[in-house]
């Protein structure tokens, strides 16, 4: 039977088991390979491999293996830590699939930044310098100036943006990513340990776009509206389609189209972060070459408008033309349950009267209860407890909810055994 190949998978069991259905509604077995056992449906799976995905040696030798005793008719990975990878393996194999220059250049925002200057279009992103070192780090200061992001250029998951006020806060943000950004601290960071990127600081709105790059060229599914926290652009809430005015939309569909073209994506799916300037003009955060995240293709983007975007993100890496007529008109968003302070999650005390919400599809815990939660810059991940997912008929509708359900959750944490006294 034919198969698809996936490297490794989402962290939600909410998402991960939905990649395996679209496989399965395509006819297509799905094979894993991935870092650990994972939360897949296990009649669902028709092989799974463990190896370390970071040992690239390894990993390779295992899939070519799968690759020999399966029909592979296509690879795919959900996030970015392997969207290199898969490039190169989907090029040896001969299957559809991001080029492997394409994939170096979006998985390193100071390469992306790079080929659209070389595009000729500085005016789509941020001024920007590359931080190999501490000299290099003030003479971006100097030229960029005050307020500022400082970002490794090859992390995910929003981790590690730094956002720099004035000049006594440069050497302190500095010398923490310094210490984030080191491979035995996350794995992530083997290529290029301690690289980051200064760059200004940009008002209005934050967006994504999200679709297909089916040979060179790009098909725009919608524009999700995006809520990041001020202070490390922790992402918070996600509303899909977009409230942008048409002129607005347009012109982000021209920095997606002017960003696909200058970094050389073709055959993949793509999710491209940027900010609505109050001039009306866009400007790029980043573009990565794989399916966004937030529940927003495994589920906004469903329960919005009936495009089926995880089978046709298979399919595309299958190279078969996907399904991307919409037939529904609602809107849908996540809300993320941030956590108030660090300590050991309890639950939420309010689940309930969440449940009740009208308008609410799925409720997750993003953190299982009894973890060791801490808040940035300790650790840019754990802070998100819980999502929902609600369905509403207006963007306004769909965001009062959310916003009722994050007041409702109530997290509650656990407190130590106080010390004994006394005698027995």
């Amino acid at each position: 039977m034919p198969a698809i190949l996936f490297v490794n998978t989402r962290r939600s069991p909410l998402e991960v088991n939905a990649t395996a259905l679209a496989a399965h509604r395509l006819g297509l077995d799905v094979v894993v390979l991935a870092d650990r056992p994972t939360a897949f449906a296990s009649e669902l799976i028709a092989e799974t491999r463990i190896v370390d995905t970071f040992d690239t040696s390894a990993a390779h030798e295992a899939a070519l293996d799968l690759a020999h005793r399966h029909d592979i008719r296509g690879v795919i990975t959900w996030g970015d830590r392997d969207v290199e990878f898969i490039a190169a393996l989907a090029a040896e194999l001969g299957l559809p699939g991001l080029p492997p220059e394409a994939a170096r250049t979006v998985r390193n925002k100071y390469l992306t930044r790079e080929a659209l200057a070389t595009a000729g279009r500085p005016d789509l992103m941020p001024a920007y310098a590359r931080v190999p070192d501490r000299a290099a780090l003030h003479s971006a200061a100097s030229k960029i100036g005050f307020p500022a992001v400082l970002k490794p250029t090859s992390a995910s998951g929003s981790r590690g943006i730094h956002r720099v006020e004035a000049e006594p806060e440069l050497t302190p943000a500095y010398e923490l990513l310094s210490a984030f950004t080191r491979p035995e601290r996350d794995p992530i960071f083997r290529a290029r340990p301690g690289e980051l990127i200064y760059e200004e600081f940009l008002g209005g709105t934050e967006h994504s776009v999200e679709g297909f790059v089916i040979d060179d060229q790009p098909h725009i599914v919608g524009i999700t509206d995006k809520w990041v926290s001020p202070d490390y652009s922790i992402e918070y809430l996600q509303i899909h389609p977009s409230a942008l005015p048409a002129q607005d939309q347009d012109a982000l569909h021209e920095l997606t189209r002017e960003t696909i073209r200058a970094t050389g994506m073709r055959d993949c799916a793509f999710h491209l972060e940027c900010r609505l300037q109050p001039d009306g003009t866009a400007k790029l955060l980043e573009v990565a070459g794989r399916i966004g995240g937030g529940y927003i293709t495994s589920h906004l983007i469903p329960l919005a408008t009936g495009v089926d975007f995880y089978a046709a993100a298979i399919a595309v890496a299958t190279g078969t033309v996907p399904d991307l007529e919409p037939t529904t008109a609602c809107h849908a968003g996540s809300r993320q349950l941030l956590s108030p302070q660090s300590g050991v999650f309890a639950g939420f005390a309010g689940l309930n009267a969440v449940l009740e919400l009208p308008g609410v599809e799925h409720v997750t815990l993003d953190q299982a209860m009894g973890t060791q939660v801490a808040l940035p810059p300790a650790d840019y991940m754990s802070c998100v407890l819980g999502t929902v997912i609600a369905r509403r008929g207006t963007h306004a509708a769909a965001q009062g909810v959310l916003e009722q359900a994050a007041t409702l959750a109530d997290p509650v944490f656990a407190h130590p055994a106080a010390p004994r006294t006394g005698h027995r």
